[in-house]
């Protein structure tokens, strides 16, 4: 079939005929024929060996494509920061879509770095919206402290933007989800200041015994006797060490007067027994009947001094 060519419409095509073609191309077809023939005898090994190459070379750059360095990664964590403090949540969504650490936290020490989290800067903001999209994302906040010792929620209840209703929001959602003790090795429920100060807490904290108080500084000489003579400080009081190792200081109530009435007596470790009577018998009087004797010989001087001036004094006066 001939071939035409655009010509202007003034010229007459030009008709060119059809050539066949010569023995070199023919033979060079045939070569690459072979060629092919002989290239598509391939054994399954080095198939598998080929695609396994392009799969791994498909894994590689996708790795490389997600590895992030980490200024880019610094520079993602104080976007997010700022996002949660403006409340901007699409911008929190993206970033959340793209992996950033939801804890993220100042790793440089800075002048100005509080250590906040960005559910720190959106409580403290007041930013309810992006707190609850924050939490819903499995953001941490029970044991995350700044650098003052607080918490997301102390500084919501700072309430410095009127954040009253983003403190119970807070207490709501800690009622809601359990929270995981590695102390009490345990779930618990409500807020975290409430298990600190509870009972399991305290008993698992294990804390040692504190250090017996025997109302007797290690510095005093009977303090210093009793341990030359063998006592080991820390037992009991006593020559078996049986006795009361933080022996209380009491005042005995020995009269009758109102509580509180008088000057204020200085509390002492006493060793009187439970039902004692001779804990409150009043000593002042056993003094006084001690002492009546010498008191009443006194009184007789004195009344016999006071008879002799008046006498004298009663005559003197006769002779003015």
């Amino acid at each position: 079939m001939p071939f035409f060519r655009d010509v202007p419409i003034n010229r007459p095509p030009i008709i060119i005929g059809f050539i066949p073609a010569i023995d070199h191309d023919a033979f060079s077809f045939g070569t690459e024929q072979k060629s092919t023939n002989k290239s598509s005898k391939i054994s399954g090994e080095e198939v598998r060996r080929f695609y396994e190459d392009l799969i791994k070379d498909d894994k590689t750059q996708k790795d490389q494509s997600l590895r992030v360095r980490p200024e880019a990664q610094e520079l993602q964590g104080l976007r997010l920061l700022r996002c949660a403090h403006q409340g901007d949540i699409p911008g929190l969504k993206e970033l959340i879509s793209k992996g950033v650490d939801i804890n993220f936290q100042v790793a440089t020490p800075r002048s100005d770095s509080y250590l906040w989290t960005a559910v720190m800067c959106a409580s403290w903001s007041g930013q309810k919206a992006a707190v609850r999209l924050l939490l819903m994302h499995g953001a941490a906040w029970v044991g995350v402290v700044d650098t003052r010792g607080k918490d997301a929620q102390d500084l919501a209840s700072e309430d410095i933007f009127g954040m009253s209703a983003l403190t119970c929001f807070l207490n709501v959602f800690s009622l809601l989800q359990p929270q995981w003790c590695d102390v009490c090795r345990c779930e618990y429920g409500g807020s975290h200041s409430s298990h600190l100060s509870s009972t399991l807490h305290q008993f698992s904290l294990r804390r040692p015994q504190p250090t017996p108080y025997y109302c007797l500084p290690p510095s005093s000489n009977s303090y210093r006797m009793m341990v030359r003579c063998g006592w080991k400080p820390g037992t009991g009081l006593g020559p078996e060490a049986d006795g009361a190792k933080q022996p209380v200081s009491t005042v005995l109530k020995r009269d009758q007067k109102g509580l509180g009435f008088g000057p204020i007596k200085r509390p002492k470790v006493t060793h009187f027994k439970a039902g004692d009577a001779d804990a409150v018998k009043n000593q002042q009087q056993m003094k006084e009947k001690k002492g009546l004797r010498g008191q009443k010989k006194d009184e007789i001087k004195r009344k016999e001094q006071e008879d002799k001036n008046w006498e004298r004094d009663f005559r003197a006066s006769f002779y003015q």
